[in-house]
């Protein structure tokens, strides 16, 4: 029995052998197949952008620190067209005070997701606010837009910048 047994052990051994011989072989493959591809890849690739240095910085991209410091503004000038006492008219921004109309119109620096309010509470009379323009980069609130307050809050709208 004991002759069996170590024939059987033998045949065992020999068979993990074979089959890791087999699974090496596979690996070493698959590797060298994985890395012709890759050669392809990257061969098509130089084909079809040009230089090495072009291909790899439009893929880097543009650095977040870099994008973080540009932060875009608009400006919006709102007007009074009414003949109401315009210094009892104010301005909020985000919802914080900004400042009082101390002329017929009042220019004001926005960014992105700004909301501009108008608060009539002061005043006695209704007043009519116009955005009488705008910078290129804003897309919302429109020019031209007007907003009537009487004795209360009315919003302008939300900034929207290109």
């Amino acid at each position: 029995m004991r002759g069996r047994a170590l024939q059987k052990q033998n045949k065992y051994y020999q068979w993990w052998a074979n089959t890791e011989k087999r699974i090496q072989r596979l690996a070493i493959f698959l590797f060298i197949v994985l890395y012709a591809l890759q050669l392809f890849n990257f061969v098509l690739e130089q084909r079809s952008s040009g230089p090495l240095s072009y291909a790899l910085g439009k893929l880097e991209g543009v650095a977040i620190a870099e994008s973080q410091t540009q932060i875009n503004t608009g400006t919006i000038e709102l007007s009074v067209m009414s003949k109401s006492d315009y210094s009892n008219i104010d301005i909020y921004l985000n919802g914080e005070f900004y400042q009082s109309f101390h002329q017929k119109s009042i220019t004001l620096q926005v960014k992105n997701n700004d909301i501009i309010e108008v608060s009539g509470i002061k005043s006695e009379y209704p007043a009519t606010i116009k955005i009488t323009s705008i910078t290129d980069n804003v897309i919302s609130p429109k020019q031209d837009n007007i907003i009537k307050v009487s004795n209360n809050f009315k919003q302008v709208g939300r900034i929207r910048l290109k």
